[in-house]
């Protein structure tokens, strides 16, 4: 058993959790409407099971939480400039996103479901993120470092399919991983094995439920003014969450110095962009600045703080829906 969790007969069992009852959302997220919603099997025992934000917010491991978040998300994105050139912009990140998940939901028999260029197009088109020369040129460059291919379907070879290589999902294990950490600190059991243990079936699973709760996230995100102030710039949430490492680690009496050079080298962004994005940070109320030296100011952690709950609340969701369809399809 490990986490909670224990594998029988080739299945993922969840333990009961023994701890108190935690308080339940009244209104869960609405499930965006896409091929794979009728196949998300038991949903309403998964939604009787939401876990509040505000519940995590005050929950006595919320600080561990949030290291754990913190050093996860470093980790995989810290010293890596190339790669986060390529996917730090919103629209790119969104693209290599739905790349995964159009791949997780792919059925070979629904003709619906063939994750093309087509396809992902249309998507961004619908959320207005990207323009279609960027799309093409955000696909030749996944191909190009050996994240994606685009091959004929089987049956009819005049249609190509994203297809994302195990390079690309080990890649985005990891990011699943920087989530599900801080779940994993707090509520270790009944844990989330499935996820931490790399299981394919329930990256899959996660990836394609994950998906239809997009339009729900948005809104969080957009209600939270610290999140829609830095999500949106490049390198935006890197910046933050790095900063709020160096607050974690100083403390509020002792500003720690910031380097825009070495920032902007370790994320894959210019100096004056860091510096840009801070001062107009500053004008908003999101930090503080004493020549070199910045610290996030109360308002700003605030923000972070419930962004961080409101994506643990629903990442949790996915895991247990995930949890039910990989039970009822074993």
């Amino acid at each position: 058993m490990v986490g909670g969790c224990s594998r029988n007969g080739g299945r993922w069992r969840q333990h009961p959790n023994p701890t108190a009852a935690q308080p339940r959302m009244l209104h869960p997220p609405t499930l965006m409407s896409f091929p794979a919603r009728r196949r998300c099997r038991a949903v309403t025992n998964a939604f009787e099971l939401v876990i509040a934000p505000e519940y995590i917010l005050n929950h006595g491991n919320f600080s561990e939480s949030r290291r754990v978040y913190i050093g996860e998300m470093l980790r995989l994105h810290e010293n890596k400039a190339a790669l986060n050139r390529l996917i730090f912009d919103q629209g790119r990140a969104f693209m290599f996103f739905t790349i995964i998940t159009m791949h997780a939901g792919y059925r070979p028999e629904e003709r619906q479901t063939w994750p093309t260029v087509e396809a992902l197009k249309q998507h961004l088109e619908q959320l207005g993120l990207a323009s279609g020369w960027r799309m093409h040129d955000f696909i030749r460059r996944l191909s190009d470092i050996g994240y994606v291919e685009n091959l004929p379907v089987d049956g009819d070879r005049r249609v190509k399919v994203l297809r994302p290589t195990e390079a690309m999902l080990a890649h985005d294990r990891q990011t699943l991983n920087v989530y599900y950490r801080p779940l994993q600190a707090m509520f270790p059991v009944p844990g989330y094995c499935g996820i931490l243990q790399g299981d394919p079936t329930f990256q899959r699973a996660a990836r394609e439920i994950g998906f239809s709760f997009f339009a729900h996230a948005q809104q969080f995100i957009t209600a939270n003014p610290t999140i829609a102030y830095f999500l949106p710039r490049q390198g935006g949430m890197m910046i933050l969450t790095k900063l709020m490492q160096l607050w974690l680690q100083h403390g509020d009496e002792t500003w720690p110095k910031v380097s825009f050079v070495g920032m902007g080298d370790s994320f894959g962004i210019s100096r004056t962009h860091v510096r840009k994005l801070l001062m107009e940070a500053e004008t908003v109320g999101l930090v503080q600045r004493r020549g070199d030296a910045v610290m996030v100011t109360p308002e700003g952690r605030a923000g972070f703080d419930r962004y961080l709950a409101d994506t643990m609340a629903g990442n949790d969701l996915v895991y247990r829906l995930a949890l039910e369809r990989v039970a009822v399809a074993a």
